[in-house]
């Protein structure tokens, strides 16, 4: 069983699907509200993975993602547990969906050529799906994406319908390199 710590809603179909992908069931999820109440809780869950298995999901959010788990783990009270992973989504969690480029054109009704191939290069993966969306029809475009292009008030819903339903984790996983370590590592977990 693992637990799963994520910055916020938008993340939670996500999570769980990473670790479903790595064969694992799902425990508890915590949603933080964002990366910086996130940050100062990260020692708290290694010091529960002592108990029982803990993942954290964190984007890079455009930093330098082994730097940024570096600083991250340099704020653990004790010695990292083997039972807790801290896994960083490169950019974003928005690049490890729009990694599935056939299932995210389909479900969002955007034409698959314009999703880009190397996701993980997108300096701001959540702005890359809103402008993608501008484009879809009416009925997503307006629950996704606001007229100003910020997230509209069905994008958690969304993002989380897309997640838990249609996207393939691994074949995202294979364009997607923090995506399948996620997923490799989560394999590694003590069992029970």
């Amino acid at each position: 069983m693992i637990n799963i710590a994520i910055e916020g809603e938008s993340d939670r179909e996500a999570a769980k699907a990473v670790v479903i992908a790595a064969g694992r069931t799902i425990g508890r999820v915590a949603a933080a509200g964002g990366k910086t109440r996130l940050d100062p809780k990260i020692p708290k869950y290694n010091d529960a993975a002592k108990r029982a298995n803990w993942v954290v999901f964190r984007d890079s959010d455009g930093e330098c993602p082994v730097q940024l788990r570096t600083q991250l783990l340099s704020t653990l009270t004790s010695a990292q547990s083997s039972r807790f992973s801290l896994r960083i989504a490169h950019s974003m969690t928005e690049a490890w969906l729009m990694a599935d480029p056939a299932r995210f054109a389909e479900f969002f009704h955007v034409r698959v050529g314009k999703i880009p191939t190397s996701v993980e290069d997108l300096p701001h993966a959540k702005r890359t799906l809103l402008d993608l969306c501008v484009k879809s029809p009416r009925a997503i475009r307006d629950g996704v994406v606001t007229p100003d292009g910020k997230t509209g008030p069905e994008y958690v819903a969304r993002i989380n319908q897309f997640a838990s339903s249609r996207w393939d984790v691994s074949a995202a996983a294979t364009t997607c390199p923090s995506l399948r370590r996620a997923i490799e590592e989560i394999r590694t977990l003590p069992q029970a």
